[in-house]
């Protein structure tokens, strides 16, 4: 498990490294595709699931973006990606236009941007928040999302068929996902 997930433009790959080197000097563990030969090709089914599976691996996004950022289409993906997979992200502008470049990516005034004075000060608490929770913030919204839909469909219980399809399509399959997780973890090994 990483603590941080560091997303960046391959043009920003010098500030990239630097960046890289500084948080781990501050004691956190950084996953970046620097060395990932199957994360640069072409965006096909395969490249998304290696990459939800490389986020499931880290507790938090670190969106690291400058003024020539804006022009990535791999970025912003890989953002939306992170807040369903993780739920937590923020902003680590590289300059002081890149916050200017923000106000034209609207999507990104959802995340905090971090402060180079109070960055290190600010990753510790997101990071020990996170590492003390049981459920990241995306599978707590999911659950909820299925409570939500679970009750919206009430109505239609009474039909047998459409209950049973819903409990084999969405609920049970969580539960007995869950279930097989907690069984391989207590697992004697």
């Amino acid at each position: 498990m990483f603590d941080i997930f560091l997303s960046h433009a391959h043009q920003d790959e010098a500030r990239a490294r630097s960046l890289c080197k500084r948080l781990e000097s501050w004691g956190f563990s950084v996953y970046v595709d620097f060395g990932d030969a199957a994360l640069s090709q072409l965006p096909d089914r395969a490249l998304a699931d290696r990459l939800v599976g490389r986020l499931r691996q880290c507790r938090l996004l670190v969106f690291a973006f400058s003024e020539a950022s804006a022009n990535s289409r791999w970025m912003p993906w890989e953002l939306g990606l992170a807040h369903g997979v993780i739920g937590r992200a923020v902003l680590w502008p590289f300059t002081q236009r890149a916050l200017r470049a923000k106000a034209v990516q609207e999507y990104l005034h959802l995340y905090e941007a971090l402060q180079p004075r109070t960055a290190q000060h600010r990753l510790d608490a997101l990071l020990g928040e996170a590492r003390a929770a049981a459920v990241r913030p995306a599978d707590l919204r999911a659950m909820q999302d299925l409570a939500q839909i679970t009750e919206a469909k009430r109505p239609e219980f009474g039909n047998p068929e459409v209950a049973t399809e819903f409990m084999a399509a969405g609920p049970m399959k969580l539960y007995l996902a869950w279930l097989e997780s907690l069984s391989r973890a207590w697992r004697p090994k």
